[in-house]
């Protein structure tokens, strides 16, 4: 009985099988495909983006908005474009920011990719909303940080040192073959090509709109007259007047880096004049 028994659901389980189709099996491992495109440029595409990202109340809804078909990573990729130019012009810069990468909302995160021609100075500056790490990718970099001093700093401290006239003290790093260096929020910096090579640079900041403050540009922007800048370098008239503080203002460079003289004349490069 129990050999019968055995042979008919052996029979059954053959007659089920032989009528269900069998279907092929999903390949888990095959390579993912993915998105060919970049994070929209257009500025309406832009607005959209931005607007809906700020109107995500959670990771979810976010994650929603910039990845709505995958495995297409459109929204979350960014193009840094080669702006490598030559000489007499110091370099270029290419940065993330809120209005041409808008995934970057909400997650503290910022990038730039620098090209420092030779000769080129990044100019004396700050970002007051970031820290930033600079590496060095490729050719050499001097990077230069004024050191805050405290209490010094804030002058006649009630109950400290008067403090002691003279520039305040620097740092100096040789920065090549992809190291480092950290410029912290709010500091002084700058970084120098002292060779007659291009440099490139890739830097992180934690703060998506780190903002940037030329020192020499923000200091001869002061008003609402002259006599604010003479009191503030000691009140000498020889040392600096009306006339040259126009002067400065009609010259000082906007731009991202310029020519050092000394070392354009040393490598035999063109030389912008400001």
């Amino acid at each position: 009985m129990v050999k019968l028994l055995a042979s008919a659901f052996v029979a059954t389980l053959a007659a089920i099988a032989a009528a269900t189709p069998v279907l092929p099996r999903e390949n888990t491992n095959s390579t993912p495909t993915a998105g060919s495109g970049v994070s929209p440029t257009d500025s309406a595409s832009i607005k959209a983006l931005q607007t809906a990202l700020l109107l995500s109340a959670g990771f979810s809804d976010r994650q929603n908005v910039l990845l709505p078909n995958p495995p297409d990573a459109t929204n979350i990729t960014f193009q840094f474009i080669n702006n490598t130019v030559n000489a007499p012009t110091g370099g270029t810069i290419a940065l993330t920011t809120l209005n041409n990468f808008p995934a970057l909302i909400g997650t503290n995160v910022g990038m730039a990719i620098g090209f420092v021609n030779p000769c080129g100075l990044n100019v004396p500056h700050n970002h007051p909303r970031a820290n930033e790490f600079l590496t060095v990718i490729s050719g050499t970099l001097i990077g230069g940080l004024i050191l805050e001093v405290n209490p010094g700093g804030a002058g006649d401290v009630v109950g400290q040192p008067k403090p002691v006239n003279g520039p305040l003290p620097q740092v100096n790093a040789t920065l090549e073959n992809f190291k480092g260096m950290l410029f912290p929020q709010g500091e002084t910096h700058f970084q120098f090509n002292p060779t007659c090579k291009p440099a490139l640079f890739a830097a992180a900041f934690d703060s998506s709109d780190p903002g940037r403050t030329q020192i020499a540009r923000n200091f001869f922007s002061a008003y609402p007259d002259e006599e604010v800048l003479i009191a503030a370098v000691g009140g000498n008239l020889e040392t600096l007047d009306p006339a040259r503080i126009e002067q400065f203002r009609e010259q000082i460079p906007t731009a991202f880096a310029v020519q050092i003289e000394s070392c354009v004349k040393r490598c035999g490069i063109p030389h912008a004049k400001v």
